[in-house]
């Protein structure tokens, strides 16, 4: 699996926390060894340590010693002095957790319409069209003489388009163009691909990095994933295409891309610190307006557990 660096920093971060709650956890120190070894942890590792003991070292005499990694020889002086420190983990965390928020505030600044967590909103555009906004979504419009165009930079929107022979209706996301005369879609744009689905109408979707063109009518879906791959479906999706709402519905789909559909729901950071958890497939219907319990339904029958550390942390923890 291709290393994320901004997703491996936050995790990292969590471990942070993890580690302090119970430093003689063994079974604890075990799944960290783990997490170090899989591509990229160890230098996220690095660099988070790094910053905590900087900071920890503030209005104290610099440590000679280099931050070493808690069960892996040891801890260093750097270490234990800052791991005394709660709010040097709180800031910690906050600073990578900033890698993954202000993104997203960016595409806020940009967007004509957006939503925060947990809310869903619906617009009315200037040609009668309608479009339901999930949770932590922003549209940008560029409408013309020739053309009605919306560029979806980030969640997820349900369209209700109001025909135009004249003006054909395009909604761009990261991996796909949909076009339509008038009909009624959802478009979910996610880290790992962007999804579309028909509920009425007919629809022609363009794959970004393929070049290639799919038609889809009333009950049809296609997924663009990042690395150019579709695949296609009729009735129900293998991931949930309904648009926004209160509930999820997956099917067949690994717990770490059902945890991003459920962030957007949550008022704080959920981190997945065990990789293999995030690679287990799960399959079900769970009640996005409380995310926490989802999280713990989502994760629980693949062997998963959850951590409350914080109202505004979870981490999923394998075992």
């Amino acid at each position: 699996m291709e290393a994320d660096p901004e997703r491996a920093r936050g995790e990292a971060a969590g471990w942070l926390i993890l580690l302090d709650d119970d430093p003689s956890d063994e079974d604890r120190q075990a799944e960290f060894r783990v997490w170090l070894e899989e591509p990229g942890n160890r230098a996220a590792w690095e660099s988070v340590s790094r910053t905590g003991a900087l900071l920890a070292s503030v209005g104290t005499e610099p440590a000679a010693s280099p931050v070493g990694f808690p069960g892996i020889g040891g801890p260093s002086p750097v270490w234990r002095a800052w791991t005394r420190r709660p709010i040097i983990l709180a800031t910690v965390l906050a600073l990578f957790g900033a890698v993954v928020l202000t993104p997203s505030l960016v595409r806020k600044l940009e967007a004509d319409h957006a939503t925060g967590t947990a809310q869903v909103r619906s617009v009315q555009l200037g040609d009668g069209s309608k479009v339901q906004l999930g949770p932590d979504s922003a549209i940008r419009l560029s409408f013309s003489a020739g053309e009605r165009r919306v560029t979806l930079l980030s969640g997820e929107a349900q369209f209700d388009v109001t025909p135009d022979s004249s003006r054909p209706f395009r909604v761009v996301a990261r991996h796909a163009t949909t076009t339509v005369l008038g009909t009624r879609f959802g478009v979910v744009m996610l880290e790992g691909g962007t999804s579309i689905s028909v509920a009425r109408g007919h629809v022609e979707v363009d794959a970004t990095m393929r070049g290639s063109s799919y038609e889809l009518f009333a009950g049809d879906w296609v997924r663009v994933d990042r690395d150019g791959s579709v695949r296609q479906g009729a009735d129900l999706p293998d991931y949930l295409l309904a648009g926004p709402g209160s509930r999820l519905a997956v099917r067949n789909r690994p717990v770490a891309e059902v945890v991003e559909r459920l962030r957007p729901w949550f008022s704080g950071r959920i981190v997945i610190a065990n990789g293999s958890i995030g690679d287990q497939p799960v399959t079900g219907v769970f009640d996005a307006t409380d995310p926490a319990e989802a999280l713990e339904a989502i994760v629980g029958p693949q062997g998963g557990r959850v951590l409350r550390v914080t109202p505004w942390l979870l981490i999923v923890l394998a075992g």
